[in-house]
């Protein structure tokens, strides 16, 4: 399992509080597009298909709290 990157952990975060990709890419100052590319980076490195597995996968491994 790869490791993370410090973007794709703020992303989860967000998706965490319940923010759309949209949302997350005005936040953020970044196209949804792009938004959506850190999740699949990331569902693929946790080894997860759905986003909400992603943040629980995030939140048992200690990537976010």
């Amino acid at each position: 399992m790869s490791a993370v990157t410090p973007r794709e952990r703020e992303i989860i975060g967000w998706m965490a509080q319940g923010k759309t990709a949209a949302e997350i890419g005005t936040i953020l100052g970044i196209s949804p597009i792009t938004v959506n590319t850190h999740i699949a980076n990331a569902k693929a490195k946790l080894g997860v298909f759905k986003e909400t597995a992603l943040v629980a996968a995030a939140l048992r491994n200690g990537i976010i709290q």
